[in-house]
């Protein structure tokens, strides 16, 4: 059997949210703060027997931050494992967290890795106590009566309630509604009418907890001061191997440590000692009342006590503390697998939880690491967190759950989830499986889209090149300041790579950048495309078709090609004229191509043309070297941006962006405006700011206002709803 669902309603910073795990190795990707410490610490309320939680412990701050009051509300944590086995349904607690009715379990598909399988549910419900309820459901409708007895509730008033069986998906709100009621319209279920086919059957936690081990490592670990502590590593492996030592060896062992203790007891100095302190009894006590006492050795001779005296240190040093963090840090690792191999004492599950394994540890062995902690899948259940993309770039999609954050909500997410068949039913994938073959696509470079907050598709390295550093020089921004990255699919298969993007799998803004590929020089020219045309129309009434009713994708689509597109924005002449001379070392042969680009007529088939000599990725790259803040940027990127950016601008990067573009005005009115900027210390001022600014004609066509403009129009949908959303 496996962990194969968590479900947290109510926890901190999960409203309410499911993680889906696999066997084996599974990784919980998010940034900082997103709440993966918070998830790993739910696991650990439920099935942690060392970590200890329950009303003196509870916190107001445990529950919902989207509650505005938490009183009344419950915190439910749920666990769903799979796959148990014939052997395993044998042992009476296992077969008490079976779920009975198979058909009830249908309703909680969205926590099952696997289908056809065992399933069984162990769930925590920290609520208020069963007399608090029932005051609360006398009182529904009554709402000056109600509020004040949820008001008169504390911490101490609620109750830890473990029970098995559920068969519910409590992270629906109706479900939860049914079960709780809807406290904040001051309506409250009665605890009579309890209904245990939903709840489950009441257990005590540590029955399961003896046959479900989990081990947790902090991410904040201070290696040199765990192989120091009484109960190291190294002396729990001992303690449980103790009994498969040769009771010769043991022997041994304890005639050598008596023949040491009689050699210290014997010592002459030590004797001294010992008559001196017993003529000072006797000087205090006199000799009726004074004990004789004596000094002797005793160095305990038990093996588990020895165990203490076992030390680490490297082969060619004296000590642990001359290794740096990233070797103490694998070391500990190794050392904390081995004693978890060897100490595992549950026959049903063992699950290791990992927190932030990568810790000080180059990129290289970051991915040697995971993929090794995968082969411990044949003893454990490994679960780590990370925000590496070098173990996301090892880990699997299909083991993976990304958290995203809005608002201080957390919701944890699942790449794969339905996305094999997602490409049966879309792309006409009959024979291949998707998830694979994007777990294959997604290198280093490419798997930032699994840590971005928003996400641009392009099609080649000119793009790739080019669009980061125009939004840089242009807005005084970078993508990693509004959390979106930027992926090169190396072509036009946009839908593989967008197919992540949904409501049941990534959610995220994804905008896809793509050429239509009209034609923009004579059919005589060499680098006319007979073609092209046709097949970007082709693409777009594709990636229509796909996604239009996809509120997290949105295409934008230029008429030419990227570089053309770039050029003809009167602003960015001056930047291809500066690369000619780079490119070029003759003045005549410069000055031709220099008037060329200047030309309406030919400038296309020029671009066209240095694209192919320098290669687009090295012309971009050239002509990036030659940005400043009057670059001009293509409406359709401005717009890609803004739809990608939506859920990150904020007043603060709004003013950012204003300050930087400001500072290239040399009048009144924007000095005027700067001096608002840098006074406003509030929200409220700095909306109110903004607002004049963007108001005022006479910046109406500055660049990133302009984009200011963009980006509000996409926040007022998110704010006001639109469509699907």
């Amino acid at each position: 059997m496996f962990l194969s669902g968590l479900q947290l309603v109510n926890f901190r910073n999960f409203k309410s949210s499911c993680f889906i795990f696999n066997e084996g190795a599974n990784t919980i990707i998010g940034e900082n703060d997103s709440g993966k410490s918070n998830a790993v610490t739910g696991l650990r309320i439920l099935l942690d027997d060392s970590f200890l939680y329950n009303t003196k412990r509870l916190k107001e701050s445990d529950f919902s931050y989207a509650n505005n009051n938490w009183k009344g509300h419950w915190i439910i944590i749920s666990a769903t494992f799979s796959n148990i086995t014939s052997t395993e349904k044998e042992s009476d607690i296992c077969a008490s967290l079976i779920v009975d009715d198979e058909e009830n379990m249908a309703s909680m598909s969205s926590l099952i890795s696997t289908d056809n399988r065992d399933h069984g549910v162990v769930t925590l419900f920290i609520r208020p106590q069963r007399g608090i309820r029932k005051k609360l459901f006398d009182a529904s409708g009554d709402e000056a009566t109600f509020n004040e007895i949820r008001n008169s509730i504390r911490l101490i008033d609620y109750e830890f309630c473990f029970t098995s069986k559920s068969k519910a998906d409590f992270c629906h709100d109706d479900v939860y509604k049914s079960i709780v009621g809807d406290i904040d319209l001051c309506k409250a279920t009665n605890p009579e009418d309890d209904d245990t086919s939903i709840l489950g059957h009441r257990i005590t936690i540590a029955d399961v907890q003896n046959h479900i081990s989990l081990v947790y490592i902090d991410a904040l670990r201070d290696v040199l001061r765990e192989m120091h502590i009484p109960r190291n590593p190294i002396r729990r492996i001992i303690e449980t191997i103790e009994s498969k030592i040769d009771p010769a060896h043991i022997t041994t062992v304890k005639e050598k440590i008596k023949e040491l203790n009689d050699a210290i007891t014997n010592i002459g100095e030590i004797g001294v000692i010992g008559r001196g302190l017993n003529q000072k009894l006797l000087d205090i006590l006199g000799v009726v009342y004074s004990p004789e006492i004596s000094l002797s050795s005793e160095l305990s001779d038990e093996i588990n006590s020895l165990s203490r005296f076992i030390a680490m240190k490297p082969k060619n040093e004296d000590d642990l503390d001359l290794l740096g963090l990233g070797h103490l840090n694998m070391i500990y690792l190794a050392l904390k697998i081995v004693e978890f191999e060897a100490c595992r004492s549950r026959e049903l599950l063992n699950i290791m939880v990992i927190e932030e394994p990568e810790a000080h540890i180059h990129s290289h062995i970051q991915k040697t690491l995971f993929n090794n902690l995968c082969v411990t899948k044949n003893y454990t259940q490994v679960l780590m967190t990370t925000h590496s993309v070098h173990l996301a770039e090892s880990s699997e999609i299909s083991r993976m759950n990304i958290i995203k954050t809005l608002n201080q909500n957390s919701i944890a997410m699942q790449p794969m989830y339905q996305l094999d068949q997602y490409g049966k039913d879309n792309l006409n994938k009959q024979n291949l499986s998707l998830t694979n073959c994007i777990e294959r696509y997604l290198d280093a470079k490419r798997n930032v889209l699994l840590f971005s907050k928003g996400v641009l598709l392009v099609e080649g390295d000119a793009e790739e090149i080019l669009i980061p550093n125009m939004t840089k020089a242009a807005y005084g921004i970078s993508l990693d300041e509004i959390g979106v990255g930027l992926v090169n699919v190396g072509g036009t298969t946009f839908e593989y790579v967008a197919s992540l993007f949904d409501q049941l799998r990534i959610q995220r803004y994804c905008a896809i950048l793509s050429d239509l590929d009209k034609q923009a020089v004579d059919s005589s020219s060499p680098y006319y495309k007979s073609n092209a045309e046709k097949k970007g129309q082709e693409r777009k009434e594709k990636l229509d078709r796909l996604y239009s009713s996809n509120s997290w994708v949105d295409m934008f689509y230029a008429d030419h090609t990227f570089e053309i597109e770039f050029l003809n924005n009167d602003d960015n002449f001056k930047y291809v004229s500066n690369a000619i001379k780079k490119i070029f070392t003759k003045k005549a042969t410069i000055t031709i191509h220099q008037k060329n680009i200047k030309d309406k007529d030919i400038r296309n088939e020029e671009i066209l043309m240095l694209s192919e000599k320098e290669g687009k990725g090295w012309l971009a790259t050239i002509i990036s070297g030659e940005l400043d803040y009057n670059v001009g940027i293509p409406e359709y990127i401005v717009s890609a941006l803004a739809f990608a950016s939506q859920e990150t601008m904020s007043l603060q990067i709004y003013a950012k962006m204003l300050n930087y573009s400001l500072a290239f005005y040399d009048d009144e009115d924007a000095k005027s405006y700067l001096d608002l900027l840098h006074a406003s210390n509030d929200n409220v001022s700095l909306s109110k700011t903004i607002n004049e600014l963007l108001e005022d004609t006479y910046f109406e066509n500055d660049v990133a206002v302009e984009f200011v403009n963009t980006c509000e129009g996409y926040q007022q949908r998110i704010v006001l709803g639109d469509d699907d959303e």
